[in-house]
């Protein structure tokens, strides 16, 4: 089977997700020369999957899970009898149970799995940043993306084989990851620590934290301050960026910091790759 038309539905904030994107796109071409359309999940117009041979999803881990955006397209798209599906993830420190989530779920709509990629990508993820760890800093590195390209190319010899064929599942979540997924979850997210992100006197209403955010959540408020919805992602986005250090979020809880320093030690122990940072005004040095 050679696919006439392929899906790429990609979230991708910092551009690590889209380069991974390129690269299995560029080996998907140069094994077949099939139809390739990118999609930016969580923009319109959505692509009616029906149109399509195969569909690939892409994706950075956020608090050891699929963000919310992906979660939704996912759940949006109905049944996928006859269609082929892949999956490729970036991480920065665990991959938690992002992959297997998105696989299982494309699986029950009866979509056929043939391919999962599982590459490291930098983690500016403001939790650890603010303690000074930058973790795959240098991530996806060429390395990276020529394992990239090739798994576009294996796509293609995969979906031209009558045997299922496809990488195993990651192993399960350490139960700490667990409960840091379970108590960051939608519902929460929603009720509680959304309506905890603000900015103090520092901000001088400059919008930067409004036109960065991917998913549109802050708005301009009193004095074109910005106010935080109900949307909100915890990407961290908004307090990473802002030039004053005016923003402040949950991420800052005193009730966090035990979590956050079992996943930075963990990560170490595990021998992820890392460089020590300092963040202030918008910006990560680094500072060995």
């Amino acid at each position: 089977m050679r696919p006439k038309k392929i899906l790429i539905a990609i979230f991708s904030q910092t551009g690590t997700t889209l380069r991974v994107a390129e690269e299995i796109s560029d080996g998907l071409r140069a094994a077949s020369g099939c139809e390739i359309i990118f999609h930016t999940i969580h923009s319109l117009p959505v692509p009616s999957p029906a149109e399509f041979d195969v569909i690939g999803i892409g994706t950075p881990v956020y608090m050891f899970r699929p963000p919310f955006p992906v979660k939704d397209f996912i759940n949006s798209l109905t049944d996928l009898k006859g269609k082929s599906f892949f999956t490729f993830v970036q991480y920065g420190s665990a991959p938690g149970a992002c992959g297997n989530w998105i696989r299982k779920q494309m699986q029950k709509k009866h979509a056929r799995d043939i391919g999962y990629l599982l590459t490291r990508g930098s983690d500016y993820f403001i939790g650890y940043i603010k303690r000074g760890y930058l973790f795959s800093a240098d991530s996806p590195n060429q390395h990276e993306l020529n394992k990239a390209h090739n798994f576009g190319q294996l796509l293609i010899r995969r979906l031209g084989s009558k045997i299922e064929e496809t990488e195993k599942f990651d192993p399960a979540t350490h139960p700490v990851y667990a409960i840091e997924r379970f108590t960051t979850n939608r519902l929460y997210t929603k009720l509680l620590y959304s309506r905890f992100f603000k900015a103090d006197e520092r901000c001088d209403a400059c919008g930067i934290c409004i036109k960065k955010c991917p998913v549109k959540n802050i708005k301009p408020g009193m004095k074109k301050h910005p106010v935080w919805n109900s949307n909100c992602i915890l990407c961290g986005t908004c307090e990473m960026v802002c030039p004053k250090d005016a923003v402040s979020s949950p991420f800052d809880w005193l009730i966090f910091a035990p979590f956050m320093a079992f996943n930075i030690n963990k990560a170490k122990r595990e021998k992820t790759p890392y460089v020590r940072v300092a963040h202030g005004d918008g910006k990560t040095v680094r500072i060995e």
